[in-house]
């Protein structure tokens, strides 16, 4: 199991311990509430980006932080080794960090918003975890000052490691 590094894991754990709520602009983070697991696990996103789709994953959930913008789930996001991808090692320089959006939202532009209101909030040095052929994605962490740093396979996927 990949290692968490003794910085990134206390960060993480703060973040676990605290509820923690955050109004910028009407956007409120907070840990996930049942209700906004429950309805997670309903969103559907068209091929190829259906391997997003978490409709197993209520309890999974539970372990994240939602997303709302004017009293609507806008997307979820978890940092620490919840964002991680095994095999591949990660050091400890950056803290993980991995997001969700809102099917609907996403290829519209709404996704660097969400982006820069996550990064601001949690405002340490990030990692990224993404698959290749994601490039709306891929484009998006470049524009927002991320860099591929590194590549690994898991089975046949094909990721990218990308930091600030």
């Amino acid at each position: 199991m990949p290692q968490i590094s003794k910085y990134n894991h206390t960060i993480h754990r703060a973040i676990q311990r605290i509820v923690i709520q955050l109004i910028v602009e009407d956007v409120m983070i907070k840990n996930m509430t049942e209700a906004y697991a429950k309805e997670i696990i309903t969103w559907r996103y068209a091929k190829p980006y259906d391997v997003y789709c978490m409709k197993d994953a209520y309890d999974e959930l539970m372990k994240r932080y939602q997303v709302v913008y004017k009293d609507e789930l806008i997307g979820f996001f978890c940092t620490g080794r919840d964002a991680q991808v095994p095999p591949y090692g990660y050091n400890e320089d950056f803290l993980d960090f991995g997001i969700g959006l809102k099917p609907e939202l996403c290829g519209n532009g709404y996704g660097e918003l969400f982006m820069r209101e996550i990064i601001e909030y949690i405002d340490i040095p990030l990692r990224l975890t993404v698959l290749a052929w994601n490039e709306r994605a891929r484009k998006l962490y470049l524009k927002l000052g991320f860099k591929d740093v590194d590549q690994f396979y898991r089975g046949e996927r094909l990721f990218v490691i990308m930091t600030q």
